[in-house]
């Protein structure tokens, strides 16, 4: 059985648990480019992504899908996530789960993940993934903070990593951005986002954004 597979088969299981626990949600949205871990995928694109959440046996759990499709050069890519997690305390939350992202031209990736979060002063966190095909790893950090005004939310981010690209070859990789959301209704907001990406694969750019988002 293939890494995509095992994952939707996990997504699907998860699903049928949470059917009826009516905590979901769904965005569209548009993005100049589109990175993943320092690497350019496409120029402009649409996104799409949709996920769900529950508790299950003292479990935070949730699952994500996320697709982005290029309008301008590049490829598509689509992600699937499954995660749980639990509070060890009042500012130590642990969770780990499984990560799968692919393009459509190119090879799939299928990772196991780990990571700590942190509720403290900018939020950080710590994230170590694995590829179950390859011994490749992943390890990143962020930092992010909200700040609440009475027409919109400010949040600003920071985050950096290092990926192996192969046994012998891996790339650092660095973003730092803010994204301006806006209630619509009482379930639905609008935002806008600008993000500067730098790896050792590319020169350092803007990346803007725009998106819709609502949870049912």
């Amino acid at each position: 059985m293939n890494s995509t597979k095992i994952l939707i088969t996990a997504l699907l299981g998860f699903i049928i648990n949470v059917a009826s626990a009516q905590n979901y949600s769904a965005g569209l949205g548009y993005a100049s480019d589109y990175f993943y871990r320092g690497a350019l995928k496409s120029e402009e694109a649409v996104q799409a992504s949709f996920g769900a959440k529950t508790e299950l046996g003292g479990l935070d759990v949730s699952a994500r899908a996320f697709t982005n499709q290029a309008v301008g050069n590049g490829s598509d890519s689509y992600q699937l996530n499954l995660c749980a997690g639990k509070s060890l305390t009042d500012l130590l939350s642990v969770y780990g789960g499984l990560n799968h992202f692919e393009d459509v031209a190119g090879d799939a990736l299928f990772e196991a993940k780990v990571g700590l979060g942190f509720d403290t002063l900018l939020s950080p966190s710590l994230n170590v993934y694995r590829s179950f095909d390859d011994d490749l790893y992943t390890v990143e950090v962020g930092v992010n903070h909200q700040f609440e005004f009475e027409v919109a939310e400010l949040c600003v981010h920071a985050s950096a990593g290092n990926t192996d690209l192969t046994e012998a070859v891996d790339s650092d990789y660095y973003a730092f951005g803010a994204k301006v959301s806006r209630d619509l209704a009482e379930n639905a907001s609008i935002a806008i986002s600008a993000d500067r990406v730098d790896s050792d694969l590319i020169d350092a750019e803007w990346v803007f954004g725009l998106s819709v988002s609502t949870n049912f």
